[in-house]
């Protein structure tokens, strides 16, 4: 499986911990002696205002999309089928704000992976669909399940809505593929409640914060790589693979992520200003302790001017270049638009990858081999 194979590695890689220092010349500049910073304070925030409400949402979106399958598939009407796959894309939004934060049972279970590996294998999904039989829970159906499935599923069964319908209604395997698509599903659904369900015991909390500590094993290690992780995915795997960036210029548009419901564009913005939040510690509670704090705290510099400026003008550009990029993305893979996010993107992905981490003292745990 070749379509996400070196993201799957370098997730398990990361999730084993295997210590990779990333750093540069202009990085070592940044080091200052750290004064006091309450890093629980910040752990607080982000454990209670912005990582267990994300699952929570998460938890609620694809409860109620499972809950609208089970009812589309006793009655299939297109009216049904329109509301799936408005709920699609909400529950898929809110994956966004998540993604970044694979931590506690979402990093032991590989939710990332899980969830959302792309692009469906449609091969794999209409194999399982006709034989009736399959384990979800295989690693060779990483690409046949999760929302990339469900993408699949809702959305591309079928050129149109009423050939959609019709692979639920009047196909040879419409009762096999409407299991399929409960089973699918119901995997979803189960795997992000069990998460929910974990960041929702205050023992977890508890746990999160009192892993203080700036090493490989601290929450906010784990934090600031998975944060970082995702940033890499978006930056190689979202934009890169589809815009030709590995192949020496070979565009590949059927592999960005959402595919047949055409958001890829507007998942990038929220992913991006996920990550932005969890810098700012901002959430529904207000603007709370963050990394951007951290860094103000220990007066880290850059270019002449504060670490956290550069760090904040960036995410601003970032996301005003995701936003202009028109949707669907698969057909502005080649737009100017598309290549100037790109090269914003990567310049954010520096700063949170090597300038912070170095500032911070914080270990990165993976490596892409790719040189940002």
């Amino acid at each position: 499986m070749k379509r996400f194979t070196s993201y799957i590695t370098a997730g398990i890689a990361l999730t084993l911990a295997t210590a990779i220092f990333s750093c540069n010349k202009k990085s070592d500049d940044n080091k200052t002696s750290t004064p006091d910073f309450d890093r629980k304070a910040m752990l607080t925030n982000w454990g209670n205002n912005i990582v267990a409400p994300g699952f929570q949402n998460l938890n609620t979106a694809v409860t109620d999309l499972d809950a609208a399958i089970a009812d589309f598939n006793q009655a299939p009407d297109g009216t049904k089928l329109a509301a799936l796959q408005s709920k699609l894309t909400s529950a898929y939004q809110k994956w966004e704000v998540c993604e970044p934060m694979e931590l506690g049972l979402a990093d032991q279970d590989l939710l990332n992976v899980n969830a959302n590996t792309f692009p469906a294998s449609v091969t794999l999904i209409n194999q399982n669909i006709a034989a009736g039989s399959y384990s979800l829970s295989a690693v060779s159906n990483l690409s046949a399940k999760g929302f990339p499935a469900l993408d699949y599923l809702l959305l591309g069964a079928g050129t149109t809505s009423a050939d959609i319908l019709a692979a639920y209604t009047t196909d040879a395997n419409a009762t096999n593929r409407k299991k399929y698509l409960a089973d699918v599903s119901a995997d979803l659904k189960s795997m992000v409640s069990a998460v929910s369900a974990s960041w929702s015991s205050a023992a977890a909390i508890t746990a999160f914060v009192n892993a203080s500590g700036t090493d490989v094993g601290s929450s906010l290690g784990q934090m600031i790589n998975k944060m970082d992780f995702d940033m890499d995915v978006l930056k190689n795997a979202k934009m890169g693979i589809p815009m030709g960036k590995q192949s020496m210029g070979q565009l590949f548009p059927e592999k960005t992520e959402a595919y047949y419901n055409g958001i890829s564009a507007s998942l990038m913005v929220a992913q991006v200003q996920a990550i932005q939040n969890i810098y700012l510690g901002k959430s529904s509670a207000g603007d709370g302790v963050g990394l951007d704090d951290y860094l103000v705290a220990i007066n880290a510099q850059y270019n002449g001017g504060t670490l956290n400026d550069a760090i904040k003008a960036q995410f601003d550009a970032t996301i005003g270049a995701l936003q202009a990029v028109s949707d669907p993305f698969s057909a502005n893979v080649t737009s100017a638009n598309a290549g100037t996010a790109y090269t914003q993107v990567q310049k954010l992905l520096v700063l949170l990858k090597t300038d912070m981490p170095s500032a911070l003292g914080v270990m990165i745990t993976y490596n892409d081999n790719d040189g940002d």
